[in-house]
């Protein structure tokens, strides 16, 4: 096999020549087929596909063979012109080569995916792969099977596409083709991002890139930067998203791609909608409109003129938000069958109310509720609207009405949803609704009915999953109780748009705080934390944002043990590592043990441990199976240190290849008290249920999923995941921080220590192996995580900055039966 560098060599032979042949077919009257052959292969990979159609049809005039048939086929499809590919291929196959038949196949499989024909594109591409196989064509092989990965995405076999798409980096290594490799790491990004785990993505698009560039493919480079915009946006990097947005729809404005320039304007605009920014998202959806218009795109069109009517109402125009949304209307009534239809009617009320209109406004309101939608969203925008329309107008037992019949709408609703992705996203659409309520009922002077009406939008997945039966109201008595009986002070917050709330619940009662709006929380956490992911030392520092956090969250608090229930922003901080309001020379974690909680109303459910004696199930230290994801350099140390916990007898150690996701489930989990794993987690913030844990590969997969992992029952009274960032990966309004964290907790641990941020250090191990020595000695977790991570904090070196410590956090599913006795008498007492 010929080296890498021989083969670059070959490559600028071979252009030199085909440069001469090309100046040569110019210079002597009309080019020869093989010229217009080379020639259209070269447009095509210039991306110059009208010139490259162009000469491939004078070729095929000079030569009508299947060779430049092929090739024409090959330049629709790139053009996404596949009924055209497929009229090009038709005529008799008679005169085919082997490998032309592969061509064919490959051809016509892609025009089927093209045509959203999948079953269909398979069976092609499939019998394309076995004759090239057996024509032992490496390079046509790998093309294939690149082709055939984009079929497995799209029929969502994810780990299908993973596994061919390997196969094909493989190949392309092999054959030191540049191109194929290029596409391979492309469509890995494009996999990554369809199955909305944006992380893994970045770091394929990243690497796809320069291969685009190198190959000088504008569209390739061009679409790759857009999408690691588009992946930036979703995970709330919106600086380095709108640079990227910026970029795309720059490069596809100098290639006159009008088309794609609307798409990546109107991403643009709506990372400038989610900021808030309502004036720049309005610029920007005002020009991706009129580029829609320009290539009569009415999908497009219509979205684009819902986002301006949106941006409308919120800057205070109606007449604009009039004239978007009645175009807007008129593109649904043309398709009656479109549910998107209810949004511009909910936006027409919204008008009328923003005109004071409360007439027509409540009218419309009423029209739309009247009206049979199997999209239960609008529907309870047109409630919740006409409960605040009813508060403006002073009516507040008609607002009170609306607002339980909204209720009474949610649970309907609920009730016919069999899927947790559909309760989560459903429940999570209703936050808007929630915080009015809340609002509501502070503001009628009942602070503990909006602490019920809080805490009735929390974790109603999760406690669907680990308790039995229906879950009750929250009682503010069983609270009480709860608070007196764990010996602990509990902080519910809740974070809304014009102000925010804090509840402290002990044993001697209720007290409403009124906290800033989520606007001037939000940033100081996002800056609190980045500051301590950068190695900062807070203790040390100037830097105002943790006091600010400290005393805006924690001086109504006296209490050196706390059980906090996070909201929204606060769920990616850790209030441990906070500056002591106290004593701002120290951190709260020196005076004070916190406990996170996903809602008060999962605490008060009675659970007693089954296990007699101390049981460990330790897996970790898998074999690395993808590149992405290199063996963590401490986590042999750390399953040394830890083993040592407890006697052989009473241990299960799973590492190396051992460490696969059958082998957790094939270990009985529910018979351990104590499950530990030492390994990567992959966080997936659109899709949290498929967040996993990366292990050994066993038949085709390595991943252990949050799907799977609540699946099977535990017992545990703890579960450790020493791993980056495995507490979560996306806050959903109501349900908390939902990953593998949640996962574990609903499948019935008591609690589960998680990490917030990467740390891959022997800080890590350290810590882990304190840890479990004070769990060994009757310790309860929350207390020994406390004191391993006060021995790292008055140590001397590094390891005492937050960055090391920090990121773990102790999850409480449910106190022990012994705490919670009581406590669930008085709920009893008190339920209606």
């Amino acid at each position: 096999m010929e080296s890498a560098a021989a083969a670059e060599t070959a490559t600028v032979i071979h252009r030199a020549l085909l440069a001469l042949l090309l100046i040569a077919g110019a210079g002597c009257g009309r080019p020869s087929a093989d010229v217009l052959f080379r020639r259209a292969e070269q447009y095509k990979q210039q991306e110059n596909f009208r010139s490259a159609l162009e000469s491939a049809e004078e070729g095929f005039r000079r030569e009508p063979s299947w060779r430049f048939r092929l090739l024409k086929a090959d330049i629709l499809l790139a053009s996404r012109k596949a009924r055209e590919a497929l009229e090009a291929l038709r005529a008799p196959e008679d005169s085919l080569t082997p490998e032309q038949r592969a061509q064919l196949a490959m051809y016509r499989g892609t025009a089927a995916y093209l045509l959203s024909d999948y079953p269909a594109a398979e069976a092609d591409l499939v019998r394309a792969r076995l004759l090239a196989k057996r024509l032992a064509l490496a390079g046509l092989d790998g093309e294939i099977e690149l082709r055939l990965s984009t079929v497995q995405v799209r029929q969502g076999r994810l780990r299908d596409a993973d596994s061919s798409l390997r196969d094909v980096l493989r190949i392309a290594a092999e054959q030191h083709d540049s191109y194929l490799e290029a596409n391979a790491m492309g469509n890995l990004g494009f996999m990554f991002m369809n199955s909305f785990r944006y992380d893994e993505a970045i770091y394929w698009f990243a690497r796809a890139r320069p291969a685009f560039e190198k190959l000088h493919s504008r569209t390739r480079v061009n679409r790759t930067i857009g999408n690691l915009g588009w992946c930036y946006h979703r995970l709330g990097d919106e600086t380095r998203a709108i640079a990227y947005l910026k970029q795309a729809e720059d490069g596809f404005r100098l290639l006159d791609d009008r088309y794609s320039r609307q798409i990546w304007l109107g991403n643009l605009s709506d990372v400038f909608m989610s900021q808030g920014d309502f004036g720049e998202a309005e610029r920007i959806a005002k020009e991706a409109l009129d580029m829609a218009r320009g290539v009569e795109d009415k999908y497009w069109i219509a979205h684009w003129l819902n986002n301006l009517a949106v941006v409308s109402i919120n800057l205070g125009d109606f007449d604009a938000a009039e004239r978007y949304n009645q175009e807007a209307l008129a593109l649904d009534r043309a398709n009656p069958g479109n549910q998107a239809g209810f949004y511009p009617r909910v936006n027409e009320a919204e008008i009328a109310a923003g005109r004071k209109n409360f007439p027509l406004a409540e009218k419309l309101y009423r029209d739309i509720l009247a009206a049979p939608s199997d999209d239960p969203v609008p529907m309870l925008d047109a409630e919740s609207e006409l409960a605040a329309l009813y508060i403006e107008k002073g009516d507040q037992r008609r607002a009170a009405a609306e607002f339980r019949a909204a209720i009474a709408l949610i649970e309907r609703s609920r009730a016919n949803l069999k899927q947790d992705e559909s309760k989560l996203t459903y429940l999570s659409s209703l936050i808007r609704f929630y915080q009015r309520f809340v609002d509501f009922l502070v503001a009628q002077d009942e602070p503990e009915k909006a602490l019920e009406a809080a805490e009735a939008s929390r974790a109603r997945v999760l406690e669907e999953k680990t308790h039995s039966g229906p879950a009750r109201p929250v009682s503010i008595a069983a609270l009480e109780q709860l608070a007196r009986a764990s010996n602990a002070v509990l902080l519910s917050y809740w974070l809304a748009p014009d102000r925010s709330f804090l509840w402290v619940i002990s044993g001697g009662g209720v007290k409403l705080h009124v906290l800033p709006p989520e606007k001037q929380i939000a940033p100081l956490v996002e800056g609190y934390r980045t500051f301590i992911e950068n190695l900062r030392d807070p203790l040390d520092s100037e830097f105002s944002a943790g006091k600010k956090l400290a005393e805006i969250l924690l001086s109504p608090v006296a209490a050196d043990r706390i059980l906090i229930v996070p909201d929204r922003a606060l769920h990616s901080l850790n209030f441990e590592t906070l500056p002591d309001p106290r004593n701002p020379k120290s951190y709260l974690i020196d005076r004070v043990t916190v406990r996170v909680a996903p809602s008060l109303g999962t605490l008060l459910q009675p659970r007693a441990s089954k296990h007699a004696a101390r049981s460990l199930l330790l897996i970790g230290d898998p074999e690395p199976v993808v590149e992405e994801y290199p063996r963590l350099p401490y986590a042999a140390k750390e399953i040394e240190l830890i083993s040592h916990s407890l006697p052989e007898e009473n241990r299960v150690v799973l590492t190396g290849a051992q460490a696969n996701p059958n082998a957790y489930r094939e270990a009985s989990p529910e018979r351990f008290s104590w499950i530990h794993f030492a390994a990567h987690a992959a966080a997936n913030r659109e899709s949290p249920l498929d967040s996993a844990l990366i292990l050994s590969r066993r038949d085709s997969g390595y991943t252990l999923a949050a799907r799977d992992v609540m699946n099977v029952p535990l017992n545990a009274d703890l579960v450790t995941l020493s791993a980056c960032r495995s507490a979560g990966s996306k806050t959903y309004s109501g349900e908390g921080l939902v990953g593998l964290s949640w996962a574990f907790l609903r499948a019935g641990a008591a609690n589960v220590v998680a990490g917030l941020w990467d740390v891959t250090d022997m800080s890590t191990a350290t810590l882990m192996s304190d840890f479990y020595d004070q769990l060994t000695k009757e310790i309860p977790p929350s207390d020994a995580l406390r004191s391993a991570k006060l021995r790292l904090i008055h140590s001397k070196g590094a390891y005492k900055k937050p960055f090391y410590w920090g990121p773990f956090q102790l999850y409480t599913g449910s106190f022990a039966g012994k705490d919670m006795r009581e406590a669930g008498r008085s709920m009893a007492r008190s339920a209606p």
